[in-house]
């Protein structure tokens, strides 16, 4: 038996799925509370589970994805951090940016926040050119007078993001290197290796946040695989990237800024590789976990972005385009002054979590609204494993919610479900319909523990007709990471006119970073054969100051050339709703991402099943609206097979999540055992 093995750390819980190679099959579904204080306990918990039930040698492949470096920035917990910079641009770091974006009329917008204040930013003497030219050498006694500054200060990592440094990397490898012989130890975070491209404020914040997360992630991935080779010593170990691919802890100890999104870009994967499987290009993923909701745009492929922003910090890394919002499963509801009901972003998560659960928490949460409304089973949940109790969630939405407005228990859960679903319709109009998409055009993917139980509001505010629910929801962001791949980047700046270049300069900057990644992945012991790379550039019109990221062609003839710039052309139109195609064009940024393929898990299919109508195991009182319940089928989901096909009102529940079909709608099972829920007539 040779199981791979992927790891899910939510906010909530730990989700665990595992692929067994020989049979083809996800043979391994479990869910694990969290413990955010003490994430190892919770994975030794689960390796010495998987150990006992298949053997120490069982285990071939473990890929985690975590919220670590993502918590470490929103809980303002890493550690003392200082920076040296190029003489005369100390003040870069505090200055930041003009633009606002959201925030452009709001004269009391918080500013992006500071991981060090400005009497641990130092100044070294040295100058280089735009290309890189050294103007002024590097000043040794410079370097040590401040790091020794910096020890007397307490600093435990020090950021290094000097001028141009993109071009020509040379100075800070140097600064790295006395760094060293002063400070044995330190943890060192260049620019050059962060975030290799222009713009000195993003490139600085991106660094000093990468070495503000750099210890404790450092020593999260090694102990994480130390961990798990303990368990299973022939088994390779894997973290999520933001990126969408993986990679081992060494890859990532010197720049786990990569993973600040590892924990929900897996799913968007599993989406992917689903949608891929049904045939279906348009997807809409909805992943909503105990503490936020996390969606993605997927138009056929997935959409990237080089910038994501964590709690008001800037931060320049390759990431799968997904936004996130406080919405989930423990969002907690209150009332704010002037009777306004407001759900999240603040959330129970697993301590003392939902009122239901009995562990403390005494204010009401979207799960709570759920088991008033009946929607969720309203005496046990993950297949009878986790007892809930109706009645506490009864007593915290009449106490902090029904009473204060002078409305039903029922009227006040139901106002909860439908302020929740109007703040994920709201952003998840502004990544669909404000950048140019028609969500009806589109399928809507949920998975997580509420994703499937919360989605047919969501479709139906929003125009989807068809939602494709996969298997075991609740634990798919797991297997998402069961078909990603390990990958490795590169990229370079020089702005580059369309007009003045040619086939040959274009390909000279790609192979240079090509035959870097494909040595880094050569490194991590991935075979030649399964190597590929992908070009992309981020591009603009002369005189703007934003690029479109854009996929590189073959580039061998002018042809090429004209086939890159229209592809630009049509991707800004796509983004921006225009373009101007008598503008010059030019590349800022040059980037390779090198894949070294891992076979991924076929899909497995199943019989349609003839003339088989399942039973419901119970019915229970839904409410589908303020005023009246509905006598609604509960069905198991092991009981509905390929070809099923029922009418709605009903509910199915399942180890790992609980969907909810409402009136007017019908669901219908596939040979994947994936459910697609339609509107009726449509």
């Amino acid at each position: 038996m040779k199981l791979r093995i992927g790891i899910d750390v939510g906010g909530t819980f730990t989700d665990v799925t595992a692929f067994d190679e020989d049979l083809g099959d996800v043979t391994v579904i479990r869910k694990y509370l969290s413990n955010r204080a003490e994430p190892m306990l919770v994975m030794d918990t689960i390796m010495k589970d998987l150990q006992t039930e298949f053997g120490k040698d069982a285990v071939s492949l473990i890929l985690h994805g975590s919220t670590a470096a993502l918590n470490t920035l929103l809980e303002d917990n890493g550690v003392r951090v200082g920076l040296l910079t190029t003489a005369g641009f100390r003040d870069v770091y505090e200055m930041g940016r003009q633009w606002r974006g959201g925030d452009v009329f709001n004269l009391y917008a918080p500013a992006p926040k500071m991981l060090l204040s400005r009497d641990r930013i130092h100044e070294v003497r040295e100058r280089l050119a735009f290309d890189g030219t050294v103007i002024e050498p590097l000043q040794r006694d410079d370097v040590v007078a401040a790091v020794e500054k910096l020890q007397a200060q307490q600093v435990e990592a020090i950021a290094v993001a000097l001028l141009f440094a993109y071009a020509n990397a040379g100075h800070e490898q140097e600064i790295a290197r006395i760094i060293e012989e002063v400070a044995p130890g330190m943890y060192v975070s260049l620019s050059s290796e962060v975030n290799p491209e222009w713009r000195e404020y993003e490139r600085t914040a991106s660094t000093v946040a990468n070495a503000y997360i750099g210890p404790p992630a450092a020593r999260y991935l090694k102990d994480l695989e130390t961990l798990s080779l303990g368990y299973f010593p022939g088994a390779r170990v894997l973290m999520m990237k933001s990126d969408g691919g993986a990679a081992s802890s060494r890859m990532l100890s010197r720049t786990p800024i990569q993973t600040v999104m590892s924990g929900p870009v897996a799913g968007t994967i599993g989406s992917r590789y689903l949608g891929s499987a049904k045939g279906v290009a348009n997807l809409i993923t909805f992943d909503v976990g105990g503490t936020s909701t996390d969606m993605a745009v997927v138009p056929g492929q997935l959409l990237h972005k080089s910038e994501v922003s964590v709690g008001r910090h800037p931060i320049r890394t390759h990431a799968v385009d997904i936004d996130t919002v406080g919405a989930g499963g423990g969002s907690l509801a209150s009332i704010q002054l002037g009777g306004v009901l407001k759900v999240g972003p603040e959330s129970a998560g697993s301590n003392p979590g939902p009122a239901c659960y009995m562990r403390g928490g005494t204010h009401p949460t979207l799960t709570d609204a759920l088991v008033v409304l009946g929607h969720l089973n309203q005496h046990a949940l993950l297949e009878g494993k986790m007892a809930i109790s109706r009645d506490a969630s009864y007593q915290a939405v009449e106490e902090h919610v029904a009473r204060p407005l002078g409305m039903s228990v029922h009227e006040a859960a139901w106002g909860i479900l439908r302020v929740l679903t109007t703040n994920v319709v709201i952003a998840m109009r502004t990544i669909s319909v404000e950048r140019g998409y028609d969500p009806r055009e589109f399928a809507l993917v949920p998975f997580g523990g509420m994703g499937p139980t919360t989605a047919a509001r969501i479709a139906a505010e929003l125009g989807i007709n068809r939602i494709l629910i996969p298997r075991d929801p609740g634990t798919f962001s797991a297997y998402g990471m069961l078909v990603s791949d390990v990958q490795q980047e590169r990229s370079l700046t020089r702005i580059t006119r369309m007009e003045s270049t040619s086939c040959d300069e274009l390909n000279a900057f790609y192979r240079d970073m090509e035959a870097i990644v494909l040595n880094d992945l050569v490194n991590e012991n991935i075979p030649r054969e399964h190597l590929t790379t992908v070009r992309h550039a981020g591009m603009r019109y002369a005189g703007q100051s934003y690029e479109v990221d854009v996929t590189v062609p073959a580039l061998n003839g002018p042809q090429d050339l004209e086939t890159l710039q229209q592809r630009f052309h049509e991707a800004h139109h796509r983004r921006y709703g225009h373009m101007a195609q008598q503008q010059l064009v030019e590349i800022v940024n040059f980037q390779v991402t090198g894949v070294g393929q891992i076979p991924k898990p076929a899909m497995k299919t199943f019989e349609i099943a003839q003339n088989v109508t399942p039973a419901p195991f119970e019915t229970r009182d839904a409410w589908f609206g303020p005023q009246a319940s509905v006598p609604t089928p509960v069905y198991r989901r092991n009981d509905l097979y390929p070809g099923t096909r029922l009418i709605g009102p009903l509910i199915v529940e399942e180890r790992t999540s609980t969907t909810v079909v409402y009136p007017g709608q019908h669901v219908e099972v596939d040979t994947f055992c994936n459910m697609l829920v339609t509107e009726i007539g449509a």
